[in-house]
């Protein structure tokens, strides 16, 4: 039994063409397999998780993908290739603006077109999937402002009803490191997925997930235990020492985010280092602690 024989027993949509058809069929999520057919299942037999399963073992495609321009195609010429056309500028610096889109069948020109508005000139825009893509934000003077991208999930969420994630690369002023910056961002996307981390991470806010994805199971048990070992269930006692923690130790500012009395806030942390030996007030103790409750929450 072929591949796709047994994809049809569980989407009986399942429809294959020929890459040399042109039609698009837009009620359609298409992939390719190792063979080359293309093959395509009903937007309504999918959602995100089996989506991605799919994407594992077939090459996601997008047969709608809006006209590129000189720009998207020397990007991606440099991308999939190494070669960037000399007769084209380089920008004095660049990162990469992943995004996915939780709804697939979103117009893809209405989203770029939003994409677009949020910044003062032109960026190129790359699509690989349906649902993913990812916005070469290119800065060509030290006057030029960068987005920030706060608040800016929701904005569109209200205007295309579904999520929108976003993962934000470093700068480099390099692009010949662009292939290599691309894919470890796309990796940290994928964590980002993973641990179900805000609409918007950026490279710096990944990096601790990093270490922690290298962590085995039984090494993981291990430090919960040595850690929490008594107090893993008083969830009010662990979100109260995590909040202090991204307070940066500041026991007004944590009171004030937990609203509650600041006396009271300094009676679980001393609660908290009494019961553990971890003194969260300490760099070291802070650092542990920390690393340990974000894997928690995971």
């Amino acid at each position: 039994m072929t591949v796709i024989d047994q994809l049809k027993q569980m989407y009986p949509s399942i429809i294959t063409r020929k890459p040399e058809d042109h039609k698009i069929f837009s009620d359609y999520v298409w992939f390719e397999t190792d063979e080359m057919e293309t093959i395509g299942i009903r937007h309504e037999e999918l959602d995100a998780h089996s989506t991605e399963l799919l994407s594992v073992f077939l090459t996601p495609v997008s047969l709608d993908q809006p006209a590129m321009t000189i720009r998207e195609k020397n990007w991606s010429s440099l991308l999939q290739e190494g070669q960037w056309n000399g007769e084209i500028e380089s920008p004095d610096s660049y990162r990469f603006v992943l995004f996915s889109i939780e709804d697939s069948s979103t117009d893809k020109e209405i989203v770029q077109e939003a994409f677009q508005s949020l910044f003062p000139q032109e960026m190129p825009i790359l699509w690989k999937t349906d649902r993913d893509g990812f916005i070469i934000e290119e800065v060509f003077s030290e006057q030029q402002e960068t987005l920030s991208f706060e608040g800016i999930p929701d904005v569109l969420m209200s205007d295309f009803y579904t999520k929108i994630q976003f993962f934000i690369s470093e700068f480099s002023s390099d692009v010949k490191y662009a292939p290599f910056i691309l894919e470890w961002s796309e990796d940290g996307a994928r964590l980002a997925k993973e641990r179900r981390l805000e609409s918007v991470v950026t490279y710096i806010d990944i990096m601790p997930y990093i270490y922690l994805d290298s962590l085995s199971v039984d090494k993981w048990q291990h430090i919960k235990r040595s850690v929490f070992q008594g107090i893993e269930q008083e969830t009010d006692l662990l979100q109260t020492i995590r909040v202090f923690l991204e307070s940066g130790s500041n026991t007004t500012l944590a009171a004030k985010k937990l609203y509650m009395h600041r006396n009271s806030l300094q009676y679980r942390v001393d609660k908290f280092i009494e019961k553990t030996g971890l003194d969260v007030k300490q760099f070291e103790g802070a650092v542990i602690t920390y690393l340990a409750l974000l894997n928690m929450d995971h």
